[in-house]
């Protein structure tokens, strides 16, 4: 494993980990606000909301049957012997319209005559145990009761009745008064809840029968048959506000509790705290996915620049920085690789070309180095402009060139060399530049199977130091 790939596993892994640590840790900090706000705001805020609008839906009918039974017209309507039926069927469909009744009702003690806006529609029967409420409901001590029922007389549906006393003014009970809302209403409203609050809402009467829920609510029948809640039966049923926690069937739960005194019922207001997190378990997980996909873009880029750098850094560790050739370094580790392909026989012919600027120096005294520097920068665009793709061309040092060929002649290298020397002579603008033509001087050879790496360059080197001293600008090839 390469060191750049292991930075790159190191920085991956610390970025990955930071960033999966930072969800988790945050997912939990959220979690734990969730729930402190579940028990100490949301609950009780939407159960006080929930109170608010029960008073304005359920508990009305019960202040309508209040006002009623204590109305003077209906008091005085009885007292005088029921006459004018008209009356009390205008009065009764007056209070069904005003109030969004579905029903209002009044049956007398006197005559038992079942009186509703439409007329007298039942007369009340001992016998008849349909009318067994109205009995059961005089014997009471309770002014009034909520009751659930169906009345054929006026629909098919479940009915939620409010029965209210009336009495004389002596307080002789003489009549039962009250309206009736259609169950499938109620049951509305609380699912209305549930979709508003995200809460299940329903009613528990005092023997902790559930009374009135939503479809949708899994609970029924009565509290003591529910694993966890029938545990807390005695600390529910105090006709106080509480909030408690429980567990039933594997889920969680927060309830909390409120007794509605003009219904003699408890309202339940419950969340399953799985279901309350599934939106913050959701959100977590969406998070989770975005940071790791940022992260593995952030690694990406951090791996793009990486290499762009590193290609920078190698390109500045094989070029020289002035002409644009390879270095010295560069060659040796070409020529190194062809040398060992050589030896496996996998190239045939192995060449070296040595250069060197004639009088340098004094180009260098006469001119500057300025000038020296664009004649080496120039002198190496016409290396590559004359040279193949195949053959590798560096900058020895100094003013000193190299030329690999690889396959190729001793004929073809010399006459590749003679080329470069004669470009060189006769390019224009090193002429313009230095005034008159530049030379060169060149030794080459070729690696013989008994030569090593250093000893080819020597004969080489030994090439271009006897062209030097026979006069320059010509090749000497071993």
């Amino acid at each position: 494993m390469n060191l750049k790939f292991k930075i790159i596993v190191a920085i991956g892994a610390l970025l990955l980990t930071a960033s999966i640590t930072s969800s988790i840790v945050n997912y939990r900090s959220d979690v734990n606000f969730a729930q402190l706000q579940l028990k100490n705001i949301s609950l009780p805020l939407s159960k006080d909301n929930i109170y608010t609008e029960i008073q304005q839906r359920v508990v009305k009918p019960l202040i309508v049957s209040s006002l009623m039974a204590s109305n003077t017209f209906v008091r005085d309507w009885v007292l005088d012997g029921e006459q004018d039926e008209r009356r009390i069927r205008k009065y009764l469909k007056e209070i069904q319209v005003k109030y969004g009744m579905f029903t209002a009702f009044l049956v007398s003690d006197i005559t038992k005559n079942y009186y509703h806006s439409k007329g007298v529609i039942d007369i009340i029967n001992k016998n008849n145990n349909d009318d067994s409420w109205f009995f059961d409901f005089k014997k009471k001590k309770e002014i009034y009761e909520v009751n659930i029922d169906h009345d054929n007389d006026i629909s098919d549906s479940l009915i939620m009745f409010i029965n209210y006393k009336v009495k004389d003014y002596s307080g002789k009970f003489i009549a039962i008064t009250g309206v009736g809302i259609k169950l499938t209403e109620i049951e509305k409203m609380l699912n209305d809840f549930k979709k508003k609050y995200n809460f299940d809402v329903y009613f528990v009467n005092t023997n902790g029968e559930i009374y009135l829920f939503a479809q949708a609510l899994r609970k029924r029948g009565n509290i003591s048959s529910i694993d966890g809640l029938k545990e807390l039966k005695s600390s529910i049923f105090t006709k106080k506000s509480i909030q408690l926690e429980y567990e039933s069937k594997g889920k969680e739960y927060v309830l909390s509790t409120k007794f509605i005194k003009e219904l003699n019922l408890y309202l339940f207001v419950e969340v399953d705290k799985n279901s309350y997190m599934r939106d913050l378990n959701r959100k977590f997980v969406v998070n989770l996915l975005v940071s790791l996909f940022v992260t593995l873009l952030v690694i990406l880029v951090i791996v793009y620049a990486i290499n762009i750098y590193q290609k920078k850094l190698e390109k500045q560790a094989e070029e020289d920085f002035l002409t644009g050739l390879a270095n010295r370094r560069k060659f040796n580790d070409e020529f190194e690789k062809m040398y060992n392909l050589y030896k496996r026989a996998s190239i045939k012919t192995l060449s070296l070309v040595l250069i060197d600027i004639d009088n340098f120096k004094k180009i260098n005294d006469t001119f500057g180095h300025l000038v020296g520097d664009k004649t080496l920068v120039r002198l190496s665009a016409l290396l590559k402009k004359n040279l193949r793709k195949t053959d590798l061309v560096a900058r020895w040092g100094g003013e000193e060139f190299s030329v690999l060929l690889v396959d190729t002649k001793k004929e073809e290298v010399e006459k590749i060399a003679q080329k470069l020397r004669l470009a060189v002579k006769e390019d224009k603008e090193l002429l313009s530049l230095l005034e008159k033509p530049l030379t060169i001087s060149l030794g080459c050879g070729e690696l013989l199977s008994e030569d090593s790496q250093d000893g080819l360059i020597a004969k080489v080197d030994e090439a271009l130091y006897k062209a030097k001293e026979q006069g320059k600008d010509q090749l000497v090839s071993i």
